[in-house]
């Protein structure tokens, strides 16, 4: 047997094992649609791979019957601001971080490493409390201000990796030629670490969009809840409804999965950038 054949062999093994897995990953959302597409057959067994009359009512049905709209506009606002109160405050404190390097910033990282060990289960009871006495509960800002306070110091941490990577001598010689610290800041080190800034705004905007824990906790009316929670009320005390809980599900994926696979490059990029150390 020939080196040649033995090669593309192990290379025909690798792509057969890869689709395996791919498949694997993949069925689950395959299933998830085709279940929205399937009419009262869904219930039959053994279940059809594919629908035995497939029509897009499930869809109709989530969209123009009930509240899936303002429940994707709800998670849309969430998503959003979580992003953008991560992006700007983590740039502050990444600078900080990196900068200004003192006994108490060095505790002060720390700290915020610690705060990842915390369950949001031991959270959310104080939380409830605070944003009941300030009136943020029942409120989409609350459960923004509260996603955030978890994502954030995730947020801080990966983005001083990539002010770590800027050296100090490019703002000081910008700083030589007329620039404030403030202004040698915007103009010469945050355009430089930009990938970074946008690893953060889809980590926080992903985060959003799939929250859960949070949003149920600190809601009450179905107004304000995001649709990740609204998914839960397709289950009933005896039924379900699948059809309709898989559509608000597809209904629910694709504008996150349209996003990810947009910024998936950057990302990936991003993080492989903040995680190099001199």
């Amino acid at each position: 047997m020939s080196t040649l054949f033995k090669n593309r062999l192990i290379n025909l093994v690798w792509i057969a094992v890869t689709l395996a897995f791919a498949a694997v990953v993949f069925f689950p959302y395959y299933w998830m649609f085709a279940s929205a597409l399937e009419g009262s057959s869904i219930y039959q067994f053994p279940p059809n791979l594919w629908p035995a009359e497939p029509n897009l009512d499930s869809f109709w049905t989530v969209i123009t019957g009930n509240q899936v709209p303002v429940w994707m506009k709800n998670s849309f606002f969430v998503a959003s601001t979580v992003s953008l109160f991560c992006a700007v405050i983590s740039i502050n404190g990444a600078y900080a971080l990196s900068r200004f390097k003192t006994g108490a910033t060095r505790f002060f990282t720390g700290i915020i490493l610690f705060t990842q060990m915390l369950p949001a289960a031991l959270i959310v009871v104080p939380l409830f409390v605070i944003f009941q006495q300030l009136g943020l509960y029942d409120s989409l800002t609350g459960v923004s201000i509260a996603l955030t306070s978890f994502i954030l110091p995730v947020s801080t941490w990966l983005l001083k990796g990539f002010f770590d990577q800027i050296p100090v001598e490019i703002e000081q010689q910008a700083m030589i030629d007329g620039c404030s610290r403030l202004g040698a800041f915007y103009r010469v080190t945050l355009p430089l670490a930009l990938p970074g800034l946008v690893v953060v705004i889809v980590l926080g905007f992903i985060a959003g969009w799939d929250e859960f824990f949070l949003a149920r906790t600190l809601t009450a009316s179905q107004d304000n809840w995001v649709l990740a929670v609204g998914l839960t009320s397709f289950q009933g005390e005896y039924t379900i409804e699948w059809n309709e809980m898989m559509a608000a599900a597809v209904i629910f994926t694709m504008p996150a999965l349209f996003f990810f696979m947009f910024v998936q490059r950057y990302l990936v990029a991003g993080l492989a950038a903040g995680g190099v150390k001199d």
